[in-house]
């Protein structure tokens, strides 16, 4: 074994780097076409996500219009069948109809 001891190198090399005052604070230009790279490739990125939002949405605002406009159509339609219905029962009902409808009968 080797007891000797070991000196450190007059000059060690460091992970720090000088920054001068003027050039820290501005920003770095990067000339146009990276940018429309990087913005394609942010657009991939978010667009499916975009639009999986909104088919969501408009599936929801489609489900919501369409039971509205069913309730809307159901009412509408009581509404005009009860004064159908109602005439039918009375004409079924009145004398001169039931009269007519047992000599039907009895005739067949």
């Amino acid at each position: 074994m080797n007891t000797t001891a070991r000196h450190p190198p007059r000059f060690v090399p460091t992970l720090t780097e000088v920054i001068e005052p003027s050039t820290g604070n501005q920003p770095v230009a990067c000339p146009g076409a990276d940018v429309d790279a990087l913005m394609a490739t942010i657009w991939q990125q978010v667009q499916p996500m975009v639009a999986l939002k909104l088919q969501q949405a408009s599936e929801q605002w489609l489900r919501a219009t369409l039971a509205q406009q069913l309730q809307e159509l159901t009412v509408r339609l009581q509404t005009d069948m009860e004064p159908l219905v109602r005439q039918a029962v009375r004409d079924a009902l009145t004398p001169q109809n039931r009269s007519e409808s047992a000599q039907v009968s009895t005739n067949d």
